[in-house]
Parts: structure tokens; C-alpha cells; sequence
């Protein structure tokens, strides 16, 4: 099993579901759970500069220069530690499907991942996929994004012969209900180009993207 999944596992069975009714940031304190935990495994790799705010549950850190290319620019890696509040997020059992062989995926009596309603699923036979077991949402929105930042950050910490430019990291609340931005430090982040490691597909890149923010109108008469 490869540190990127082994982070993964441990990530997502942290509730950290954000919710849409709140008005505070984050919207639910559980995201702190996370946050802490990412913060001590920054400190345990060596990353330095770690910032975190504990009022509104951002995190940041730098993955310094190699010798010579502190004059690189500064690339920064953003994902989000919140789920979405759509479906629960407590107590998730996630379940590894070894070589997948393209066909519907049981995930519990009642439930069945249907290739029928998600025709992408035949792209990934033969790969390994991590599944639920049909009572919680999965989390690999965003708490994937996280597990690679890190597995790279630490990468670069423990491999002094990758040479790279400074990195900065980022972690934020409340993205699946449009307000992970908002409090943001961009000033101190101070990267020259940024990326948020999302879903998507492999290898793609997006440029642009949608706002998660939603507007309730009410019309009498």
C-alpha cells in the first residue's frame, strides 16, 4: 500500500462534513479535528513556516528551496479538508477494490455502484479503486488532494536530491459550500502560481472554475 492511500484511509474516517446553515468560518468545528492532525504531520516532516489558524481552520506551510533555486518561482498546492453536507460523512468505511474488473460494485445489500450510471467506471479496470460501503459519502473530495500534497511534501523533505523550488502549502475549510476562499491569506501565501489538487481527471488540468456559492429567493403574490 502506498503512503498516498495509507494518508488517504486515515483522512477520510475524520468526520469533517461543512455546513451551509452556519454563518460562522469554519462552518462546523469538527474541520478543526483534520486541521490539527495536518499540522502535526507537517511538524513530524520537517515542513517549515507552518501557520495555523486556529480560528478559522486554515493551515499553511512551505516546503523550502533546494540550495540554488531559492530564485525558483514559488508554486503553491491548495485542497480543501471539509465534505460536502449532502450525504453523511460520519463513521466512513472505506474498502479497496483490487484490480478492478469492470463490473457493478456491491457496496452493501441495498446499494450497488452501477457502471450502467457511471459509464466512467469501465476506464479504471484492472486499477485499484477505493470504495464506501454504501452508508456514508467516500471524502475523496478533497481529503485526496490532501493526502497527495502531503505524500509529496514529504517526498521532497526526505529526498534532498529532488531539487525544487519553494513550495507552499494550503489547507482550507468550508470549499463545498463556497466559502473556502474567503478568508484565505493569499498576501502571505505568496505563491507565483498556485494549484488546488481536486477531482478531476488524470493528468488534466482546469483553468477555470465554477462558484459553489447558492442565493434562496422567496416570491409572493
Amino acid at each position: 500500500m502506498t503512503k498516498t492511500i495509507e494518508n488517504f484511509l486515515r483522512y477520510v474516517k475524520i468526520d469533517t462534513q461543512s455546513s451551509e446553515e452556519s454563518t460562522t468560518t469554519p462552518s462546523t468545528m469538527k474541520q478543526h479535528d483534520l486541521a490539527g492532525l495536518l499540522v502535526s504531520e507537517l511538524e513530524a516532516m520537517g515542513a517549515t513556516e507552518i501557520t495555523y489558524d486556529k480560528e478559522h481552520c486554515y493551515v499553511y506551510a512551505t516546503v523550502p528551496a533546494s540550495a540554488g533555486y531559492e530564485n525558483a518561482p514559488v508554486l503553491g498546492f491548495i485542497a480543501h479538508m471539509d465534505t460536502a453536507p449532502d450525504f453523511c460523512g460520519e463513521g466512513v468505511n472505506p474498502r479497496i477494490v483490487s484490480n478492478y474488473d469492470g463490473k457493478d460494485i456491491q457496496l452493501n445489500d441495498q446499494i450497488t455502484l452501477k457502471v450502467s450510471d457511471f459509464p466512467n467506471m469501465q476506464r479504471y479496470v484492472g486499477q485499484d479503486l477505493i470504495v464506501t460501503d454504501g452508508n456514508t459519502l467516500l471524502g475523496a473530495d478533497d481529503k485526496a488532494g490532501i493526502a497527495d500534497i502531503l505524500t509529496m511534501a514529504e517526498t521532497l523533505l526526505s529526498h534532498p536530491e529532488i531539487k525544487h523550488g519553494e513550495i507552499r502549502i494550503g489547507f482550507t475549510p468550508d470549499e463545498e459550500i463556497g466559502r473556502g476562499a474567503d478568508l484565505f491569506d493569499v498576501e502571505n501565501f505568496h505563491a507565483d502560481f498556485a494549484f488546488t489538487v481536486d477531482g478531476g481527471e488524470m493528468e488534466a488540468i482546469s483553468d477555470e472554475t465554477f462558484n459553489a456559492a447558492s442565493a434562496k429567493i422567496t416570491v409572493q403574490g
